[in-house]
């Protein structure tokens, strides 16, 4: 009686339906939850890949506010024919510095005009490369802390896609069994 009921239990049958729900868990595992998982993943690397577009434009933001020190440095050094011209083409580049850069703080001494032309460049110059600098930073770390929070997310899916594969092992095997048992 005891060994009808075992016969029962390990009827061929039994390792089929068995290893056809392991594969069936494995497939809902692999497509669900690691799918979930990496539609997030995917939504951080393009953030991540957005921030380091903001870093390249902000990098060369920096590098043109340099460049444009230089040029005015060696405007102002020359004298000129029309001398309005470029005193216009200066206050309009340094009122633009003003605007980018969240530089209010120096508008007063703009609009004073005193001092020399080159200390105010000089001054609203180095102060919008600072500020450009920090917003570099501030999207590096940003950036940072994205790729801390994807790590868990991969670490996740690693695990699930071995639990995945573990599934569909046992499945096939245990839906090769059957035969084994026949035999």
């Amino acid at each position: 009686m005891a060994r009808s009921r075992l016969d029962r239990f390990l009827a061929p049958w039994v390792f089929v339906l068995t290893g056809i729900i392991f594969n069936i868990l494995s497939a809902v595992i692999t497509h669900y939850f690691i799918g979930l998982n990496n539609d997030t993943i995917n939504d951080i690397d393009r953030e991540i890949q957005r921030k380091q577009v903001l870093i390249d434009s902000l990098w060369q933001t920096k590098t043109e506010i340099e460049r444009k020190k230089e040029f005015f440095i060696l405007l102002l050094a020359e004298p000129t024919d029309k001398p309005e011209v470029t005193d216009a083409i200066y206050r309009d580049y340094l009122q633009e510095l003003l605007e980018n850069h969240g530089l209010k703080e120096y508008s007063a001494r703009l609009d004073r005009d005193t001092g020399s032309e080159l200390d105010l460049l000089l001054d609203l110059s180095s102060a919008a490369q600072k500020s450009t600098i920090e917003s570099i930073n501030d999207t590096y770390f940003e950036t940072l802390e994205l790729q801390e929070s994807k790590m868990p997310l991969v670490r996740n899916n690693s695990r699930l896609f071995s639990i995945a594969i573990f599934l569909q092992v046992i499945g096939l095997i245990l839906v090769l069994a059957r035969d084994l048992r026949r035999g």
